[in-house]
């Protein structure tokens, strides 16, 4: 063991060490066209389905999940999923934590999009009806929390896929119920947001996860009902795609993460449900998807991942497996079947999944990818001494900043995979409702300090 090991542990010793001098990200300025508010919709595609999919997107899907094995599969899989959620009673309000509402959002947002796409693939009724329960529920909800305002950015993506998709399954009555609710619980408080009027609205100038969550779930509300409400729509839509420029710089220039690659999921499934909706329901994403380093954003989820599946889970994150369909949207927008295979191999298939799936994928030792990789900026390299081998020797190093959104005190930690064993660990995140967890309490457990790390 020792002569396969030793050499991968000094060289990442040496590289920890001179990544460790790092003055910091490094950002790229680049410049995009953001339209004013009242032309943002002038390319609005008339009509529904029109968020990520067409309606002929939705007949080319069907056929070819008829005849493809492996799509065949995963919507083999949604049907399953779907029909117990046939059964279950519709989401409640549920805070139990006393801040979020969050948990009930994304709940309902992954019944709403499993139910949509089996709809259009099976033509089942009872799945646009199960969806109706869900989506009528919620739009009776006080409000969608928006004192943390991840939850109603969630909601408000979940009715935009449930108004949009399934536009052509409801009556006047059912479409008005869901507008006045994306307008009165999702659009307005985002745009007292945007405005300034609102102390939860710090999200707004926010270099991190919450602004892509936030501006991307608004976004998918504004385009779903742009055409019925072109004032309010456009405003938000103009003034979220300014903001989304704070998160877009921080790709640049290797695509990394600094939250770690937990939350890279979390900003990046934001980042590209958000981008691919501008495409498909305006024509264009203004250029945000040719900002520096976001065509790599691919490669950080692959060498964060060592090879038993864990991932090298600094700052607040676990060592789980990432599963990230986003990673077959960029696979096809920047002709990167590595990312595809990604994917393919880690998938728990959800209906972006399906929705994306593409025939083309090129494991990492086909595609030549290099063993080792350093992500400057956010200062985490890895190595590895082969690819696709559940045996292979793999180590993870952080330095960085950790001013840097849900840092730990965890410059200089590592991971540790080979013999099929992971032999070094990082405690991962704590509690979230911990006294202070976000806040002055923070140093002060162990999971966060140095010592753990």
């Amino acid at each position: 063991m020792r002569s396969k090991l030793a050499p991968v542990v000094l060289a990442g010793l040496f590289a920890a060490a001179m990544i460790c001098t790092s003055k910091g990200a490094e950002e790229r300025k680049m410049e995009v066209t953001i339209p004013e508010a009242v032309e943002v919709l002038t390319r609005l595609v008339k009509g529904h389905s029109r968020l990520l999919i067409s309606k002929q997107g939705f007949a080319d899907l069907k056929q070819r999940a008829g005849t493809d094995p492996q799509l065949s599969k995963w919507r083999d899989q949604l049907r399953e999923r779907a029909q117990k959620v046939l059964t279950e009673p519709a989401s409640a309000y549920e805070i139990p934590d006393g801040l979020r509402l969050l948990a009930t959002s994304r709940r309902v947002l992954d019944r709403v999009y499993t139910l949509a796409l089996l709809y259009h693939l099976d033509g089942d009724r009872r799945y646009a009806d199960r969806a109706w329960q869900e989506l009528q529920a919620a739009a009776a909800f006080p409000d969608w929390n928006p004192k943390h305002f991840l939850d109603t950015a969630e909601m408000t993506h979940a009715f935009a896929i449930g108004y949009d998709w399934l536009y052509e399954a409801w009556t006047d009555e059912q479409r008005a119920t869901l507008r006045k609710a994306l307008v009165e619980k999702g659009l307005k408080p985002a745009l007292q947001c945007y405005r300034g009027a609102l102390a939860y609205g710090w999200w707004v100038m926010a270099h991190h996860n919450w602004n892509q969550v936030c501006n991307g779930g608004i976004g998918m509300g504004a385009l779903a009902i742009g055409d019925e409400e072109p004032d309010l729509a456009g405003e938000i839509l103009h003034s979220g795609l300014k903001s989304f420029q704070l998160p877009m710089a921080r790709f640049a220039p290797d695509g990394a993460c600094e939250e770690g690659p937990g939350y890279w999921n979390y900003a990046t499934a934001y980042n590209v449900v958000y981008l691919a909706a501008l495409k498909s329901a305006l024509g264009t994403d203004f250029g945000f998807s040719r900002y520096p380093g976001f065509s790599e954003t691919g490669l950080f989820p692959i060498y964060l991942t060592g090879p038993l599946g864990k991932t090298f889970n600094y700052a607040d994150g676990g060592e789980g497996t990432i599963r990230a369909a986003q990673m077959l949207w960029l696979a096809g927008e920047f002709d990167k079947p590595v990312y595809a295979w990604y994917e393919r191999q880690a998938a728990s298939p959800t209906a972006l999944d399906v929705l994306w799936y593409g025939t083309r994928e090129e494991g990492p030792r086909s595609a030549n990818l290099p063993l080792d990789k350093y992500f400057r900026g956010v200062e985490v390299a890895t190595f590895r001494s082969v690819w696709e081998d559940r045996n292979a020797v793999f180590l993870g190093f952080k330095a960085g900043d950790n001013k840097a959104n849900h840092s730990n005190l965890d410059l200089g930690s590592f991971v540790l995979d080979a013999l099929g064993v992971r032999w070094a660990v990082d405690l991962g995140a704590d509690n979230y409702n911990l006294p202070g967890y976000f806040g002055r309490q923070r140093w002060t457990y162990y999971r966060m300090r140095a010592e753990s790390h």
